[in-house]
């Protein structure tokens, strides 16, 4: 007995879906890639000159000393102690260090471009080289210091358990859910058929799922947490002692110390 096959199942059937532009998913991505691959990134060890504790005391009292300091020799020699240590990085952390420092720089100046406008160009110029050469010096520290040194030296500032919780937790799960968001762009990319005229509602999807996923994975890290004993106080790293670099370091604060009062007593004289 032969069954009879319905005629709509013989007929052949061509599907062409229409073409549509994956630009946005594509650059989203990218852009949540390049975030990630930034944090991920190895610090340069050749630059670490000294312990992290200092260095990051030298970069702040210098940030502070150029905020308060009147007479712009002292910016400019911060400037290009800041421009020659950068050198040392390589090209693409120098490139972008010099991006972002330029970005900052440029946001400054069209902030005070009215000041400029109105008979005040030097508060523009002063204020947009103290932001560039602030920029440069944290994007130093950065690209030098891993990111688990510089935690670790905020213990050694007394600088609160909370807030150090909060600062490494907070980086680590950038990138988990990064990696998230990136898997699930890259799923629904590969299949999406056909044009989508609603891609906003694709990616308030995609932000659902993974603010679903990042209260899952806080469940799950609290309970590891509280298995291993985990009390939310982080221990002070165990003094190594004063290397010959940190001695040099602190010559080299002491010799900025100096200078600022110097330039500070000029032109209080003048």
């Amino acid at each position: 007995m032969v069954a009879n096959v319905p005629e709509w199942m013989l007929k052949n059937e061509e599907y062409i879906a229409t073409k549509d532009s994956d630009g946005f998913l594509t650059k989203t991505g990218l852009s949540i890639l390049s975030v990630l691959s930034r944090i991920r990134e190895k610090s340069s060890k050749g630059l670490v000159w000294a312990s992290p504790s200092v260095m990051l005391l030298t970069v702040l009292l210098l940030i502070v000393l150029m905020a308060v300091s009147r007479n712009m020799l002292f910016s400019y020699v911060v400037l290009a102690e800041t421009l020659l240590a950068s050198l040392l990085l390589c090209n693409k952390a120098l490139a972008r260090s010099v991006k972002t420092s330029l970005s900052a720089m440029l946001l400054s100046v069209l902030i005070l471009l009215p000041a400029a406008l109105l008979g005040s160009p030097r508060t523009m110029l002063t204020v947009s080289v103290k932001v560039f050469t602030s920029v440069a010096l944290l994007n130093l520290v950065s690209q030098t210091l891993p990111f688990n040194r510089i935690t670790e030296s905020l213990k050694a500032f007394h600088v609160p358990d909370l807030f150090i919780f909060t600062l490494d937790i907070t980086i680590k799960y950038i990138v988990l859910l990064g990696d998230v968001c990136v898997n699930m762009l890259n799923a629904l990319k590969m299949r999406s058929v056909g044009k989508n005229r609603e891609k906003g509602k694709a990616l308030s999807g995609v932000l659902g799922v993974t603010f679903l996923k990042s209260r899952e994975m806080a469940d799950e890290m609290y309970g590891a947490m509280a298995c291993r004993g985990f009390e939310g106080e982080y221990v002070k790293p165990k003094s190594r002692g004063v290397s010959w670099k940190d001695a040099v370091t602190v010559l080299f604060l002491a010799g900025m110390v100096a200078l600022f009062i110097y330039t500070q007593h000029a032109i209080s004289l003048a």
